[in-house]
């Protein structure tokens, strides 16, 4: 069944308020549904309830003294919004120039490859001396460099 549809008219049919054919339409619901009708009962005995206190006339100057009263009540502290939107806006900014000065000094630093290439280089061309001691080292050139370089003697 579609209570929620009923539950929101309910007030409504206790109060009086509904079309001729909305409150038979919601009638027709209340006799197949049994937690519409006791929710009906407890609107309508909240409805009598309310309906059975003492009516009471409110105070000829009450609008005068809720005035008085709101006038005389401390004001409220507003929130500067355009204040926190520049601290806002603040935070990320930071977090650029922090990111910016991170990757200047990063640039700044030497790589490990540099810290190689700048140790002495002695050791390294010991060994290249060393590798060409080793090669074969014919006096007169070779077949192959005739070709490739178009030399003759």
């Amino acid at each position: 069944m579609n209570c929620k549809r009923y539950e929101r008219q309910l007030w409504a049919y206790v109060e009086g308020d509904l079309s001729p054919a909305q409150a038979q339409a919601f009638e027709a619901h209340l006799q197949a549904c049994p937690h519409c009708q006791r929710q009906l009962e407890a609107a309508q005995a909240t409805y009598r309830a309310l309906h059975a206190l003492p009516r009471r006339r409110a105070p000829e100057n009450l609008s005068e003294q809720v005035r008085r009263r709101i006038a005389a009540a401390p004001a409220r502290r507003r929130i500067d919004w355009a204040h926190w939107g520049r601290r806002i806006a603040l935070a990320p900014a930071l977090g650029l120039l922090a990111a910016a000065m991170w990757w200047g000094w990063q640039a700044l630093q030497p790589s490990p490859a540099a810290n190689t290439l700048a140790e002495d280089p002695t050791e390294s061309l010991v060994e290249l001396h060393e590798q060409l001691e080793l090669a074969d080292w014919s006096p007169s050139p070779t077949p192959s460099y005739f070709i490739s370089t178009g030399y003759t003697r």
